[in-house]
């Protein structure tokens, strides 16, 4: 008894055991894992080989894949088919032979990972056992981005066309789903604008009946657009005109008419909102005796727009409360005459025209209008000359003149030389007889 309490506490003995036991174990597993086992391998994705360089080179491409996975039933030692993991397994369809458009039945081939020896698994079933693939023309279409602007602007203010950027999409695939594509349609909302605001959006792209297109086949070389929401300002600016005072009427005797006198001005708001009238002109009263009418070109400052459209305007300017004259003078005098030189006056009366109060204006006498000539530019010259002058209203400072052509023809001549003295003969004893001949 006591011989087999130590055998049965001996530590070799569990080691022994031990051995034994591992021996068996491998036995029975190796014996198991060489066994041969069948495995069912679904959903292994197809990868279509030429499909998106060499088919597009000839302007051709997949449309319809119509099976998008296969299933595979493998035979093999159930070690080595244990340890395939499905998403190692590549299956492929080599599309590199098609050279145009129709519907294909393509045998797909199965590779398996690395790790796996050749002939080690055998499949022993495809489903489906072919892929049918249908192949069409590939053509690239510009399409127009048109938008939808659902907000609101601020009142002053008006929206100019939107511009997007690219104004066109380059949309490319099957050359039925392309063809049939009309527009890449954008969506704006804002709302109370008063500026020109920027911003990037994503678009649809619709058919001809607007519906939207499917584009799972399809490639766009831009996924957003870049839009800019041009916002001005609107306003009215009056057109007027500058008075210059002259020929004794002065800004409150015109009455001033401008023809159109409001002009609808559109711009940024910095510039518009520093505008409140365009000064066409500058008009001189003495240049006219009752009525004067002109047309003069709106000029518009750089970046505003005129919504009116008018290029013109024609400005009428009647007096009132004023009469005018017409009136002769003899007074003709120069001025500044060069020393040894005379000025001898040519015309001898001129019409002057003057206006002012009728109750003044007929009170001037002739004597009260005098021509004054200038003739320190003409200097040692010698022959006749039409000389400008000045008009002068002597009394009266009420009546002005009005602008004419009041030169007057002046002669130019050197003054006479006056001839020696004689000198004065000596007397002698006895005077000199007179009234006849002297004698011998």
């Amino acid at each position: 008894m006591k011989t087999i309490k130590k055998i049965a506490s001996s530590r070799a003995l569990y080691i022994v055991l031990a051995c034994i036991l591992s021996v068996i174990l491998w036995l029975y597993v190796a014996s198991y894992a060489n066994t041969d086992m069948e495995a069912e391998l679904t959903g292994l994705e197809i990868n279509y080989v030429g499909g998106d360089d060499i088919l597009r080179d000839r302007k051709l491409l997949v449309t319809e894949k119509d099976q998008q996975s296969v299933s595979l039933t493998i035979l093999g030692k159930r070690n080595v088919v244990s340890a395939i993991n499905k998403d190692e397994v590549e299956v492929s369809v080599d599309l590199t032979d098609i050279r145009s458009t129709g519907v294909y039945e393509k045998v797909y081939t199965v590779t398996f990972p690395a790790s796996v020896k050749e002939d080690a698994v055998l499949i022993v079933k495809r489903s489906p056992e072919y892929v049918t693939v249908n192949i069409d023309n590939l053509i690239t279409k510009p399409v127009e981005v048109r938008g939808d602007f659902e907000g609101s602007v601020q009142d002053g203010y008006m929206q100019e066309p939107i511009v997007y950027e690219p104004a066109t999409v380059m949309v490319s695939g099957p050359e039925e789903v392309v063809s049939h594509i009309a527009c890449a349609k954008v969506v704006l909302d804002r709302e109370n604008l008063n500026r020109t605001v920027t911003g990037t959006v994503s678009y649809t792209l619709l058919d001809y009946e607007e519906k939207a297109v499917d584009t799972q086949e399809l490639s766009m070389d831009v996924e957003e657009v870049r839009y800019t929401i041009p916002i001005v300002m609107v306003k009215d600016i009056v057109l007027t005109v500058d008075l210059i005072e002259g020929g004794g009427a002065k800004a409150t005797n015109a009455v001033v008419e401008v023809k159109p006198n409001v002009l609808t001005v559109t711009g940024d708001a910095e510039l518009v909102q520093g505008i409140n009238q365009i000064t066409l002109g500058a008009i001189d009263l003495a240049s006219f005796e009752q009525t004067y009418t002109a047309t003069y070109p709106i000029p518009l400052p750089n970046g505003a727009e005129n919504l009116t459209g008018d290029k013109e305007a024609i400005v009428t300017v009647n007096i009132r409360g004023l009469a005018s004259r017409h009136i002769l003078t003899t007074k003709i005098s120069f001025i500044n005459v060069s020393d040894g030189y005379t000025a001898n006056p040519i015309t001898q009366y001129k019409e002057v025209v003057i206006r002012g109060p009728e109750e003044i204006i007929y009170l001037v006498a002739p004597d009260n209008v005098q021509l004054v000539a200038d003739l320190s530019e003409y200097g040692n010259a010698v022959g006749r000359y039409s000389v400008p002058t000045t008009v002068y209203i002597t009394g009266f400072s009420e009546v002005g003149v009005v602008e004419g052509n009041y030169n007057v023809v002046v002669s130019l001549e050197p003054e006479p030389e006056e001839p020696p003295e004689e000198p004065p003969e000596e007397l002698s004893g006895e005077e000199p007889e007179t009234g006849g001949e002297e004698g011998p």
